[in-house]
């Protein structure tokens, strides 16, 4: 089965929040690449990260690698203290970014985010960025004007909307509860969810097949439906808890058909990467919508 990756990271120092110095890997791409070829991995959502001491410069970074690796699609990090300005994005988008990466923690800045200018809005959806979140469900109980705005760009909330963590799995109705605000967003039809970060829903993290992440993504399956689901390794960060072939096979536990299986953790982030790579040919808008 072919493979697409709809979640992973790379930076140029290793990540190694957990085990220091000693577990980082400074040749982080090259063992992706391996990982890569092994499991047949055709594309990736590479997401950038400059929210934490250590990681500056990752959007610069993963700009050359993709440069240099055509089965990369990069995201560029956006702070939302950052000004959302034209400039910006059609410096990234000569890049060869693919869309934006967003970090929304809570109820503040969620609503930062719906009082953007209508230009940037214009120019994301002109344009067809993929725009991947991760949000916590307070978080995305009030993202819902933000993203209805962004009609024409495929929003992709990671890791199963981060609901918590779970020694034992929750009830179905607990699970559903939680997921309330996230599943609230289905009724937008470019927004899906990535089945990514299992382990960090589990208690201890390392539980895999991650048995307490199973009502949430059977519950996701029932509300998104297949073709809004897509399977992310989150490498490198998974490395700490999971082993990478864990981190593929642990979504073949469920049953599905191999119709819905491909689809999900290949053919809908393929056609996503394609959306956005033809929107890619619009007329770039003018001026700053800063001042909009």
């Amino acid at each position: 089965m072919k493979l697409a990756d709809a979640h992973l990271h790379l930076f140029r120092q290793g990540y190694a929040p957990r085990y220091g110095a000693a577990w980082a890997n400074s040749r982080e791409v090259d063992l992706y690449e391996t990982f890569r070829r092994v499991h047949k991995i055709e594309s990736g959502l590479v997401i950038g990260f400059e929210g934490r001491a250590g990681f500056e410069g990752n959007n610069r970074d993963i700009a050359i690698w993709a440069r240099k690796h055509s089965w990369i699609a990069p995201l560029a990090f956006l702070a939302l203290t950052a000004e959302p300005t034209l400039k910006l994005f059609e410096g990234w988008h000569r890049q060869g970014f693919a869309g934006i990466a967003l970090y929304i923690m809570n109820r503040h800045e969620a609503e930062r985010l719906n009082r953007w200018p209508i230009c940037a809005f214009q120019w994301l959806n002109e344009h067809q960025q993929i725009v991947s979140v991760n949000a916590v469900p307070e978080s995305l109980e009030h993202i819902e004007p933000f993203l209805s705005k962004l009609d024409q760009c495929t929003t992709l909330i990671s890791h199963l909307g981060l609901p918590g963590r779970f020694a034992e799995p929750p009830s179905q109705r607990v699970a559903r509860n939680i997921l309330r605000p996230l599943r609230s967003l289905a009724k937008l039809p470019n927004v899906g969810v990535k089945l990514s970060g299992l382990y960090a829903i589990s208690a201890p993290s390392h539980a895999y097949p991650h048995r307490s992440a199973q009502p949430f993504i059977l519950d996701l399956f029932d509300t998104f439906g297949p073709k809004r689901l897509y399977w992310g390794s989150d490498f490198s960060p998974v490395l700490e808890h999971v082993s990478f072939p864990q981190a593929i096979d642990v979504l073949f536990q469920f049953g599905w058909s191999a119709r819905d299986l491909q689809g999900i953790m290949h053919d809908n982030l393929m056609r996503v990467i394609r959306n956005s790579t033809s929107g890619n040919r619009g007329t770039l808008p003018r001026g700053n919508p800063k001042s909009e």
